[in-house]
C-alpha cells in the first residue's frame, strides 16, 4: 500500500469520527480479500472501501469497485461477520479521498454502495 493510500484511510477514519462513528477494525484481512475500514455507529456496522486519486487524475474510481472487487469485499466482510456477528444492520459504503498526501479532502461518500447478498 502507498503512503497517500495509508493517508487517504487515516483521513476517511478522522472524518468518520467526526460524523460520530467508532472505527472497528483498518485493514482486516483474509486469505484472498481485506477490507480498508469497518466502523460503527448505533446499529449501523459499515464496511467501507477507500479509493484515493489525485486531482490530475481523470480516472473514475468508484468504477475500480467492479464485481470482482464486491466479491472479495462481501467474503471478507462474512468472515469479519462470523468472528463478530452483527446486531443490527449492516451496509458497504465506498469513500473517494482527492488531492495529495499533504492536502486530502472528500471527495465522495456513497452511503450503502452496493447490497450484496451476505448468506
Amino acid at each position: 500500500m502507498s503512503d497517500v493510500s495509508r493517508k487517504a484511510e487515516s483521513f476517511v477514519c478522522r472524518w468518520l469520527e467526526e460524523r460520530g462513528w467508532n472505527i472497528e477494525a483498518r485493514n482486516y484481512r483474509t486469505r484472498r480479500s481485506e477490507i480498508d475500514i469497518v466502523a460503527k455507529k448505533e446499529d449501523v456496522l459499515s464496511f467501507v472501501e477507500v479509493k484515493f486519486a489525485s486531482d490530475s487524475s481523470a480516472t473514475i474510481t468508484l468504477g475500480k469497485i467492479d464485481s470482482t472487487k464486491q466479491a472479495r469485499i462481501v467474503h471478507a466482510a462474512s468472515a469479519y461477520l462470523s468472528a463478530k456477528p452483527p446486531s443490527g444492520q449492516i451496509r458497504f459504503d465506498v469513500a473517494v479521498v482527492r488531492g495529495s498526501s499533504m492536502n486530502l479532502r472528500m471527495d465522495i461518500y456513497l452511503e450503502d454502495a452496493f447490497r450484496p447478498d451476505l448468506m
